[in-house]
């Protein structure tokens, strides 16, 4: 893989720039927005809660990664630290209100299931998270933006919700992720642009693989996850392709975060590939 091409700048409106292009050319079906109306029923309720758990457990499980890696991953890069900061509290705060929210919705506290889904995580994650830099990065990247497609789809899809996490997720959650995302982007990119063409070189390799691993880990979950997701916001028969979209997304990330076209990266494990 040679560095060739010089890519815009990282930001949130590109981001949604290339997802209407990879919506637009697999699944033309998605419309730009739908109604949504509040649970009603108590089966709506407990999918909702199920779903959100698991947001919670994500969440959770970021907060833990971000503690070590301050400690065993950045321990000489008061920059990375700083960030790793922004990011334990912020994604802390998202799992304490979603926390409260179920609590608040279900009338039980839900931190033990949160936290058997973050044992859950650290499972088939393994050590990779906190292996090396470069397992850190893959985690970052698989945490924060290969999601980013598959969200836009939801948040596109979504029939049913909860207003109350609708807004925490439009005052807080959002902006918060953006910043992450970028972050991760110009963490990689200050190490990468500095590199000379071999070590370039090897960097690009060793990405690969730690994403690679990272994508083979995730994807019994991502299937389960899907499910629940789609259950819970009333589209289960409405998010075909879903797969397709994530697999050309990651590709879109990790194409320009190596300056290269998507067709120069090498064939890359697929979402669809559940053991």
């Amino acid at each position: 893989m040679t560095a060739t091409l010089t890519r815009p700048i990282w930001t949130t409106e590109y981001e949604l720039e290339i997802v209407d292009k990879l919506i637009s050319q697999y699944a033309p079906h998605v419309p730009v927005k739908q109604e949504t109306r509040p649970i009603e029923t108590q089966e709506e309720l407990d999918n909702f809660c199920r779903f959100r758990i698991r947001g919670a457990a994500h969440d959770l499980f970021i907060v833990q990664v971000c503690a070590k890696a301050i400690n065993q991953i950045a321990t000489n890069d008061p920059e990375l630290q700083l960030f790793l900061s922004r990011q334990l509290g912020d994604d802390g705060a998202h799992a304490q209100h979603t926390r409260l929210r179920v609590e608040a919705l279900s009338g039980h506290d839900p931190i033990d299931e949160i936290q058997q889904q973050v044992k859950k995580h650290w499972e088939f994650m393994g050590d990779l998270p906190i292996r090396d830099w470069f397992g850190f990065l893959a985690f970052e990247l698989h945490y924060e933006l290969h999601i980013v497609a598959s969200l836009i789809l939801n948040k596109r899809l979504t029939k049913i919700n909860d207003p109350n996490s609708a807004s925490f997720a439009v005052e807080k959650i959002i902006p918060d992720e953006a910043f992450h995302r970028l972050g991760v982007v110009r963490e990689w990119q200050c190490k990468y642009d500095k590199a000379s063409p071999q070590q370039k070189a090897e960097f690009a390799v060793k990405l690969i693989e730690a994403d690679e691993e990272g994508q083979r880990c995730r994807n019994s979950y991502l299937k389960s996850h899907w499910e629940i997701t789609h259950r819970a916001l009333g589209y289960e028969h409405e998010a075909e392709g879903i797969e397709v979209i994530y697999d050309a997304w990651r590709r879109e990330v990790l194409a320009y975060l190596l300056d290269i076209s998507v067709s120069q990266l090498p064939k890359l494990v697929s979402a669809s590939e559940v053991n």
